[in-house]
């Protein structure tokens, strides 16, 4: 196979193919990773539900219009940490609240000081180190120390005179690493005339002005946005004034394009950007194709803000059926499994009601738990939260009946747009009243699949009652919704006629009711037209499973291309991509043009094109069976927790990179542990029934 300019092969080759057709602003080294000089101790999923608190209140503070109900879960207010210790002499700790200290249950005086830092002399012979840390409506109880001392020392935590568990360990600064959960980015401007200044792409973060007068601004994901009067933008732009005589915002904005009276060398943007050490990437023969899957990579990368974000400039939440998608996105393009299992510990808490108060947003919520263990393989994730998922699904079934048939309620507070039974499904999706919808259902399958997977990773003695109900729901779907002739399923329970019923039938496809794709399911879930890239991005996924790789490849050129002819760096909330494309919700500039839910072809255009999917948790092991169709040539980085996998396949052959503890198991069943690189003719080039499978052992 050719190593030739034209056709990257190794990792860092695609990496840089890909990189210089990303619409990203920066390189790579110009990312500042969030300072970790100290360990904060936290309690359990006080740091998660921390940081879904800030960017709340962010997103509130910051946007005039945010339609997010506030029942998600509140950080305790009081946290006892302790240790035993023998150590002698100045221990040196940081809290994060109003600190207490006793040594062997006797009060010590230890103030902290402005700083938070308190100083204490051990006595040099064993005893019972306790500190309770109160906090309050805008501080979360947290200690800190230094690297060696934590390393030292084994700390518990009880939340407010709760049972004691072993502390939550983050690095961070002298401000606890909730705050400051992203590194940065400094960013130079470009000067488009008329006081309109580019960052490049869109981007959420700050405009800095050097000292001067107070300057105007103004902000938008596209110049029109940025030059519209001051009451249709989406942001609030108060500026502030700096120490040094410069200034402002007070709030993070969601944008690409300034206004501003102060000329371009007088602004710089100081982005929030995570960095990404070991980013996935993918390129192949059409350019379009290579384009697509960079924009969707970065649209995913900075919609990562501590958690998964909505988009990055209108109400900037986050959402828990947007991050199942996503979670699947960030497998192929970031690797960042921390993102994933903090939005699943902190959406997962919820202090009443459904999650995001959308029942199936809490359906959603346990299959992207499943997703998350299948493609990062987080076995610690399964054994701290298996007990929750259990009591998670067990909240949820008292709304099944006997037929296991979900009937949500609707639950005062809710989110305003969710239907009856604050069921959301799909922007456009209008719900009958007093029906049972099939997709909802559908839904509900997958997520008692998912509880029943893992817990069966956790050995959890759950397994067989969820099992037990989705087999229930299984047989009252298949006598009471699906239609014989043409084969396929109704958009209810009990409906005379046979409809069109797109996501029933998708949705059926990716919970794994079949074993393989009814042709009169498959052609339900073509009617769909491409509306949220949220659903469209999953009715992909599950066409995918029927193996029409060229059709789900043309629909993403023509609808995530359309996006992407548009010029505006990242890919929408919703992708009509004729007429208007700014205005939604009723007003002139209500889309978000940054939407993570849209960033679904950095997963399905990789698994299109090389046929690449993880068998087991974490790609233990995975198959690559490619299907370049029309293209020359394709490469692929996936960056799995074990190390990264590299497929180069053109019309000739094709070679696998196989990283340390995976496995690839071939199409035609063959088995190769890595390390390894196993090269193969591409079946598309040969009539042979057989291939053989070269086999070169990495030191």
């Amino acid at each position: 196979m050719s190593d030739s300019p034209s056709r990257p092969a190794s990792a860092d080759d695609i990496r840089r193919w890909a990189g210089e057709r990303s619409p990203q602003p920066f390189r790579e080294s110009e990312v500042r990773p969030p300072a970790g000089d100290l360990v904060w101790l936290y309690g359990p999923g006080q740091y998660e539900l921390a940081v879904l608190a800030r960017l709340v209140d962010e997103g509130f503070a910051a946007n005039r219009h945010v339609h997010y109900t506030r029942n998600h879960g509140r950080v305790a207010v009081a946290a006892v940490f302790r240790t035993t210790t023998s150590r002698h002499g100045l221990l040196s700790l940081r809290v994060s609240g109003a600190a207490s200290v006793t040594i062997d249950g006797r009060p010590v005086i230890a103030d902290a000081g402005d700083d938070g830092v308190i100083e204490l002399e051990l006595p040099g012979q064993e005893a019972e180190l306790a500190l309770e840390v109160v906090g309050d409506a805008s501080v979360v109880p947290a200690l800190a120390l230094g690297e060696r001392d934590s390393e030292e020392t084994a700390w518990q935590v009880s939340l407010e005179g709760g049972a004691w568990t072993d502390a939550g360990r983050r690095r961070g600064s002298i401000r606890p690493p909730h705050l400051d959960p992203t590194g940065s980015a400094t960013l130079a401007v470009r000067d488009l005339g008329g006081g309109v200044l580019d960052v490049g792409a869109p981007v959420l973060g700050r405009p800095v002005f050097a000292p001067g007068p107070r300057p105007f601004v103004a902000s938008g994901e596209s110049p029109q946005e940025s030059e519209a009067d001051p009451g249709a933008h989406e942001t609030r732009h108060d500026v502030v004034a700096l120490p040094d005589g410069g200034w402002t915002t007070r709030h993070r904005l969601g944008f690409r394009y300034l206004r501003t009276d102060r000329p371009a060398a007088e602004v710089r943007v100081e982005a929030s950007v995570p960095p990404a050490p070991r980013a996935g990437a993918f390129a192949c023969s059409d350019e379009r194709l290579t384009r697509i899957w960079g924009v969707a990579q970065y649209t995913l990368r900075t919609c990562a803000q501590g958690i998964l974000i909505d988009g990055i400039k209108r109400d900037r939440m986050p959402w828990a059926g947007d991050q199942a998608m996503s979670t699947l996105v960030n497998a192929f393009a970031l690797g960042d499994a921390g993102l994933v299992a903090d939005g699943l510990v902190a959406l997962g808490r919820p202090g009443h009601g459904y999650v995001n108060g959308i029942s199936d947003y809490s359906l959603w919520w346990v299959v992207n738990a499943d997703l998350y263990v299948r493609y990062f393989g987080d076995a610690g994730f399964v054994e701290r939260e298996a007990q929750r998922v259990h009591d998670f699904v067990g909240d949820l079934a008292q709304h099944a009946g006997a037929d296991g048939v979900f009937r949500p309620l609707r639950q005062a507070g809710g989110f305003v747009d969710a239907g009856p039974g604050s069921v959301f499904i799909d922007w456009g999706v209008e719900l009958e009243h007093g029906r049972d919808a099939v997709a909802l259902q559908m839904l509900w399958y997958w997520a008692l699949r998912s509880a029943q997977r893992v817990l069966e990773r956790a050995a959890h003695p759950g397994v067989a009652q969820w099992a037990a109900l989705a087999e229930r729901l299984e047989t009252t779907l298949r006598t009471r919704a699906w239609a014989g002739e043409p084969g396929r399923w109704t958009s209810y329970l009990d409906s005379a006629e046979p409809d069109d019923a797109p996501y029933a039938n998708f949705l059926a496809l990716l919970a794994g009711i079949h074993d393989g794709t009814p042709p009169g399911v498959r052609d339900a879930a073509l009617g769909l037209e491409a509306g949220t890239p949220f659903m469209n991005g999953l009715r992909l996924r599950a066409l995918l499973q029927g193996g029409d790789s060229a059709g789900v490849l043309d629909e993403i050129r023509r609808v995530w291309g359309g996006m992407l002819d548009r010029g505006y760096g990242t890919f929408w909330e919703e992708a009509t991509v004729v007429g208007d494309p700014f205005a939604m919700y009723g007003r002139p500039f209500g889309r978000s043009l940054c939407h993570a839910w849209s960033a679904g072809p950095a997963a399905i255009i990789p698994e299109a094109v090389l046929g690449i999917r993880p068998l087991g948790d974490g790609w233990s092991s995975f198959t690559v069976d490619p299907a370049l169709g029309e293209l020359e040539w394709a490469s692929l980085v996936v960056p799995t927790p074990v190390g990264d996998i590299v497929v180069v396949a053109d019309r000739e052959r094709v070679e696998v990179e196989v990283p340390v503890g995976a496995t690839l198991v071939h199409p035609r069943g063959h088995e190769v542990g890595g390390p390894a690189r196993v090269a193969w003719v591409n079946r598309a080039a040969t009539d042979r029934a057989t291939h053989a499978v070269e086999v070169t052992r990495s030191s």
